[in-house]
């Protein structure tokens, strides 16, 4: 039994590291590491506007050092993303949101207790067929935004 326990206590350790966050960029930084960019990952997370008319929150977890968010379809509504505290982040990860906005005004929403947004508020405005690009990145403890274009 003891030997049951020790075995369960040492896979909850080893999974939790392993989807911890990191201070260290994915490439590498000292001698003879890769340092020329062929390791880095990038992804693709499509979300969609599940209740047109309601707000949605969509949880993004990141896990490649450049992620792009867009929605499938123009947001009908307004949309709020979510960054959980836990995840797989490496020092420079990048997550860029490319939103489109459909008829009717509506805002988009980038949330977590790791993120600083550069805006006093966490909603961003976004007129009717416009667009907008959020761009964050981390800092080895924060996701801190880089810059943000809203189309007027």
């Amino acid at each position: 039994m003891k030997k049951l326990l020790l075995a369960f206590a040492l896979t909850t350790i080893l999974a939790s590291c392993a989807l911890a966050q990191s201070t260290k960029p994915r490439f590498g930084i000292t001698k003879n590491d890769d340092n020329t960019g062929r390791i880095l990952t990038f992804a693709l997370i499509t979300t969609t506007d599940a209740a047109q008319a309601a707000l949605d929150t969509v949880v993004i977890s990141p896990r490649s050092w450049e992620t792009i968010v867009r929605p499938s379809a123009n947001i009908q509504d307004s949309v709020c993303y979510k960054i959980p505290t836990a995840g797989s982040y490496s020092l420079g990860d990048i997550v860029e949101f490319m939103v489109a906005k459909g008829t009717g005004a509506g805002k988009i929403k980038i949330f977590g207790s790791n993120v600083v947004l550069s805006g006093t508020t966490i909603a961003i405005a976004l007129a009717a067929n416009k667009m907008a690009v959020i761009r964050l990145r981390w800092n080895g403890t924060k996701w801190i935004e880089e810059f943000r274009m809203v189309q007027s």
